[in-house]
């Protein structure tokens, strides 16, 4: 009987135990290639709807944990321009601070407390909250 409580106990350890905690794994949807499609302007009364934008912004995950976009990661912007890069984690679960799927910080902001978050909704769309005062996003379709 012993035995079988050690041979459980230890299963459950290696099981639940990870050294990647936060990170994404290779089969993440997340990771590949992202072009903005939409973009969400609300005028701070929960009016605001996602709007269609053509845009060659793009964003692109990699599975060490970083990312890369061409142009300004820190603000919500549509124009394309110097890389910046970033770092992204995996918050959505149940010892989160947050109600969204991820966090990135970007490298290049003035301040590091500066996170775009990121949710990725059943519609298979990758959509990036800003901090603003009211709510703005961006939505991205995968593109590789």
């Amino acid at each position: 009987m012993k035995k079988i409580v050690f041979v459980l106990l230890t299963a459950a350890i290696v099981f639940n135990c990870s050294s990647d905690e936060g990170k994404p794994s290779e089969d993440n949807q997340l990771l590949g290639k992202w072009q903005l499609i939409e973009q969400l302007l609300d005028p701070g009364d929960g009016s605001g709807t996602f709007q269609t934008i053509n845009s060659e912004r793009v964003i692109e995950f990699f599975s060490d944990g970083t990312l890369k976009i061409n142009g300004e990661l820190c603000f919500m912007a549509s124009e394309v321009g110097e890389e910046e890069r970033g770092t992204y984690q995996i918050t959505s679960d149940h010892t989160a601070d947050t109600t969204h799927d991820g966090e990135i910080i970007p490298n290049t902001s003035d301040s590091r407390s500066a996170k775009v978050y990121f949710d990725l909704p059943l519609s298979g769309h990758l959509i990036l909250w800003y901090q603003c005062i009211e709510p703005c996003g961006q939505k991205f379709q995968k593109i590789d």
